[in-house]
C-alpha cells in the first residue's frame, strides 16, 4: 500500500512495524475487555460506580454478570483471537458488537440527553471501532498471508 502526499511517497508493506503495533494495541484492548469481564462476573457491585449501573436486586447482579460480563468476555475472546497472525477476519465480531453498543448509546443520547459520560463512552466506542476495523482490513486474514 502506498501513501502519497505531494512530493513524498511512503510505502507501507505488510508485516511492518505498523502491523506489530496494531497487534500490541489489539492485545491491550483484549486484556482491558477481559479485565472488565472478570470485574463484572466476580465483583459486579464493585463495577457499578464505574459504569453507572445499579443492581437493585439479586437477579440484577446476575444481569451484570451475564449481560455485561458476557459482552466484555465475548469482545475479549475475539479481539485476542483476531490479533493473532492470520486471524484478523475474527475482528468483525467485536466490531459488530461495539457497533450495536454504539447504536444503543445513540438512542440514549437522543432520548435522555447528551452528558459528559455519554460523550466519553461514545468516543471510546468510536475509537475502538476504528482501531478494530482498521486492523481487520490491514492485517492478513489468512494464515498463508501471515506467513508470506
Amino acid at each position: 500500500m502506498a501513501i502519497e502526499h505531494k512530493n513524498t511517497k511512503i510505502i507501507i508493506e505488510k508485516g511492518t512495524i505498523l502491523d506489530k503495533v496494531l497487534r500490541v494495541i489489539l492485545t491491550l484492548m483484549g486484556i482491558v475487555a477481559l479485565l472488565g469481564s472478570v470485574g463484572f462476573m466476580l465483583d459486579p457491585a464493585g463495577m457499578e460506580a464505574d459504569f453507572a449501573v445499579v443492581a437493585s436486586r439479586t437477579d440484577g447482579l446476575g444481569t451484570l454478570r451475564g449481560d455485561l460480563g458476557g459482552m466484555f468476555l465475548t469482545a475479549a475472546i475475539f479481539i485476542l483471537y483476531g490479533s493473532r497472525p492470520g486471524k484478523s477476519a475474527w475482528l468483525i465480531v467485536p466490531t459488530v458488537l461495539l457497533l450495536a453498543v454504539l447504536f444503543g448509546r445513540g438512542i440514549h443520547i437522543v432520548l435522555d440527553g447528551l452528558t459528559q459520560p455519554a460523550i466519553r463512552s461514545t468516543l471510546i466506542e468510536i475509537v475502538s471501532i476504528v482501531i478494530l476495523e482498521f486492523a481487520r482490513r490491514r492485517l492478513p486474514a489468512l494464515e498463508k498471508e501471515a506467513n508470506a
